[in-house]
């Protein structure tokens, strides 16, 4: 007689994403993607910059907070030669698991003017810090980038 197992819920590994630079939007996708493609659920949750990047799809653009200037003009010359996806296509691969949900906070949407509609479009839900904390709260990990 086979004993029936309850189905347990992964707990999602949650990232609160606030950067627009390609260093952190990269290290985001590539996260999501790997922890997605392993079977692990993950919850991306955008803040300011880094919403606002994926809303107005300027998720790719060479933008770094390097602080040495000749560091930054020789790691966009690496990542221009390098044959690497680009943070949207790793996020865009992430979300095709079914494993990614991306929620936008609301705020965010309300302080940088972002059209609703728009917003809506590139993300599964547009939600308030209650929302995101309770996940947060629930996850197996929280990751800041």
């Amino acid at each position: 007689m086979s004993q029936d197992r309850p189905t347990q819920k992964k707990k999602p590994l949650v990232i609160f994403a606030h950067s627009d630079g390609f260093d952190r939007l990269y290290q985001m996708s590539s996260i999501a993607l790997t922890s997605a493609a392993n079977g692990h659920p993950v919850v991306i949750a955008l803040f300011f910059w880094a919403l606002r990047a994926v809303a107005r799809g300027k998720m790719d653009e060479l933008r770094f907070s390097a602080l040495d200037p000749e560091a930054q003009r020789e790691t966009e010359r690496r990542v221009r030669s390098a044959n690497n996806p680009l943070p949207s296509e790793m996020l865009s691969m992430a979300r095709e698991t079914g494993m990614v949900r991306l929620l936008a906070c609301s705020a965010s949407v309300q302080y940088l003017g972002l059209e609703l509609e728009e917003t809506a479009s590139k993300v599964d839900e547009i939600v308030g810090m209650a929302t995101i904390l309770r996940l947060a709260q629930d996850a197996a990990e929280v990751i800041y980038i």
